[in-house]
This record gives structure tokens, sequence and C-alpha cells, in this order.
């Protein structure tokens, strides 16, 4: 019996080394910039690398464009390790992961691991060039704080934010500082901006280099359905965020932004806090979020960047209109009779009030009254293969149609970090000049 007790626990000790790289350097970084990868798995068919470094797939084709994601590549066997050679890469923050015979896996050797939406993802970097902004630097940090703020969201008595604070905010108790409102993407959270989008790092660097003004940056979470990220969220600790957010396509968080995100910063941190000291930006669904808080409040930010910017949130105002009415109706019977049950409508459509779904009417109107005293920003980013291309060209061609100025910036790429990193480098040092 003496050996079984010996054998079974080096069976385990081998069954575990079979999917790990102990004492394996991954990725290693050539002169040249060529990147190598190599992953320890015996016993494996087969192992695919998985990047935003490789040529990007379609999987979902639009209208507008197709939706893409990561390139793959298989790799190849060496002995016990699987490897693979890039060519020669520019600079840039990448993200790649393995795929085990089917069954994803993160790079037990790198430590370096983010988070984007639901997914673990390792990441390097190539540096001497865009990617210097996005590492940490021998440059003075600010302070990241993680914000709890009162809520009336769907029932949630608090929400979450992420809160940069430059080092002259610590430094001089006395002075105040201007702020720019920073919202993700769908299926993100207040921690999407500081994972994937490098936001700390580069407002470290390029206040140090003297690029753009030191601010304070507030990335709250726009989702409406959690108060936090993953496993932080004290209503929902086990759900994790889906990208089909489409609860928060329907004017919660536009609805309650100034009140309950606004007027918190302003009453807990030393903001500038009229017009021409607030800057409001986003991404996708942030951008969503953005173009609509500044339609409906226009004279709160007088700088307004819209990166890939969902420009509609797919509900006609016709569509709008009709809900609002069903909504009403419903809200309106449920006040004369208190004891009614719930229903299809009431659980889809009575949620969401009138004065939400408003949020998203009468644009060209609204756009009138934002453009009186213009803003002295209005930013415009997407990339040439972004599904959300047309939805921009579309809206550029309404504000164009009317003469409202606006900045437009397209880049290479499609709806990914690669671009709205850029977009944020290129946004700050456009805003709170005098």
């Amino acid at each position: 019996m003496k050996p079984i007790s010996i054998v079974i626990p080096m069976l385990l000790v081998i069954s575990n080394y079979a999917y790990s790289q102990v004492n394996q350097t991954s990725p290693v970084i050539h002169s040249d910039n060529s990147v190598s990868f190599s992953f320890v798995a015996p016993d494996a068919k087969e192992v695919i690398l998985k990047g935003s470094f490789l040529q990007r797939k379609s999987y979902i084709k639009t209208e507008s464009g197709a939706v893409t994601k990561d390139g793959s590549v298989k790799m190849t066997r060496e002995g016990n390790r699987w490897i693979y050679t890039t060519a020669p890469l520019p600079s840039e923050f990448y993200t790649y992961t393995f795929e085990i015979d089917g069954k994803p896996r993160i790079d037990r050797n790198n430590k370096n691991v983010i988070r984007d939406i639901a997914d673990s993802l390792n990441y390097f970097v190539i540096r001497n060039g865009i990617a210097d902004n996005y590492v940490v630097n021998d440059v003075p940090h600010g302070t990241v704080k993680k914000v709890w703020y009162p809520s009336t969201l769907d029932g949630m008595d608090k929400r979450r934010m992420t809160v940069y604070l430059p080092t002259a905010y610590t430094a001089n108790k006395n002075k105040r500082f201007p702020v720019l409102y920073l919202l993700h993407g769908s299926g993100g959270d207040e921690n999407s901006w500081s994972d994937g989008g490098r936001a700390i790092q580069i407002l470290d660097n390029m206040i140090a280099r003297g690029e753009c003004e030191p601010m304070i940056v507030v990335m709250p979470n726009g989702n409406v359905n959690l108060a936090a990220a993953p496993g932080e969220d004290p209503n929902n600790p086990d759900v994790n965020p889906s990208a089909n957010n489409t609860d928060s396509m329907l004017g919660k968080i536009e609805s309650v932004f100034m009140d309950e995100v606004v007027n918190f910063v302003d009453n807990n941190f030393r903001t500038l806090n009229d017009k021409s000291h607030r800057a409001i930006a986003g991404l996708s669904l942030g951008g969503l979020h953005t173009l609509f808080i500044s339609l409906n409040n226009p004279l709160s930010f007088d700088y307004v960047g819209l990166f890939s910017a969902q420009t509609t949130n797919a509900l006609s105002e016709g569509r709008i209109s009709g809900m609002q009415k069903i909504g009403d109706k419903w809200k309106q019977l449920k006040e004369n009779i208190p004891f009614i049950g719930g229903g299809s409508v009431d659980r889809t459509i009575s949620k969401y009030t009138s004065d939400d779904l408003s949020i998203y009417d009468n644009i060209d109107l609204k756009l009138k009254y934002q453009f009186k005293i213009p803003p002295k920003l209005y930013y415009i980013a997407v990339g040439r293969d972004d599904f959300v291309k047309k939805l921009n060209d579309d809206f550029r061609k309404k504000l164009n149609a009317k003469g409202y100025q606006f900045y437009y910036n397209e880049t290479d790429g499609a709806h990914t970090w690669d671009n709205w990193r850029k977009d944020l480098v290129d946004f700050l040092p456009r805003i709170f000049k005098d």
C-alpha cells in the first residue's frame, strides 16, 4: 500500500504540470519587437493562441459594418511545449489568451492580467511609441479612489465610481480642479477605463509631461443592472456582466447622471463646477450616454467626446413615443388600482418612465439648444472598420447640415480598446484650454 500513497501524489503533480508553464518565460519580446509565446501542455492535441496582435476576424455583419474579434493562430508543438513567434509588432498594449483543446487558459507565467467584461486576459507592451503612455513610468502618480455614492436606480441604495485625483490635488489643498467624466462601453464598469483603457497611466504620464491639464477624472459604473464591478456588487455578488446590456440603453443612466453623479462629485471633491471646467466623454455605450447627457444638459459640459459612439439607442422617436404612452397608461392604471398584478408590459416597459425615455426624443431641437452657446470642443472619433462608423457618419451629416462645429478624428482599426486608448490620448490635450 505504501507505493500507492507515493504514486498518487506524483500523478497529481504530473497532471497539474501538464497545463502549466513552470519556469518558462512567456512572452519573450525580442530586439526587433517580434514576440515569442510558449505553453507547456504535453497531453494537448491542439493549442491556439488568441490575441489583439493577430488579424481580427468578423463574426457579425451588420448594415453599418462588421463586428470583429481577436484573431487566432495554431501553435506548433516542440517537445512538451507549444510555441509561436509573431512578426515584429508596432508599439501598442496587446492582450492574449490560450485555448487548450477548446478550453480557455491564461498564461500563468505572465503576471500581467486584466479583465475585459467577463474575460481575463494577459497583456504585454511594445514600447517606444504610443504605448509609452500606457505603462507605469517614473513620474508622479495620482491617487485612485473607489467611491460609493447614493443611488436611486432600480432599488439600489448605492453605486460605485472610480475617481482619479492628480498629484496637484493632494499637494495643494486649496486648489480646485476641472472634471472629466469618462464613461465605459456595454458590459463594462467603473474599472474598465483603468484596466483595458489604461486611463490612470495615460493621465499620470501626460500630466507629468505637461501635455494635458491636471484634472479630476470620474469613471462611474454605467451598467444599470450592477452597482459595481463583478464580485464587488453587494446586490449581485455572483453576477457576471454581459456585453448585451440593453437595459442601459433606455435612459436610466442619463436621467439621474447630473443629480446622482455630478452633484455627488461636486459636493465631495474640490471641483470647478461650471460648464467651462466640465468635460464628458465615452466609448460605445458610454458614447450614447455622453451624447444624450450633454444634449439634455446643454449648459453643463463645454467639452464632449464621442469615441465609437452608439449615436442611437436603436429606438426611433416614434417607437419611443409609443413606449412612453404604454408606460404612462400602465402607470396610471396601477395608481388607480394599486392591487393590480404584474404582466409583461409591467416588467419590460413601465419600469422605464416617460421621463427616462424622453432623454432620447427631440434630438434636433436639443442640438439646436446645445449649439446655441456651443461647446468649446465637440469631438467625434471612430475607426474606419468600426461597425458603428455609419451611425457616426449619419450623425456628422446631421451636424453639418445645421452648421454645428465639431472635430472629427478618423483612425485605423475597429471597435477596440486600441482605438479608444488613442482617442483618449488625443482628446486630453484639447480640453480645459483657455
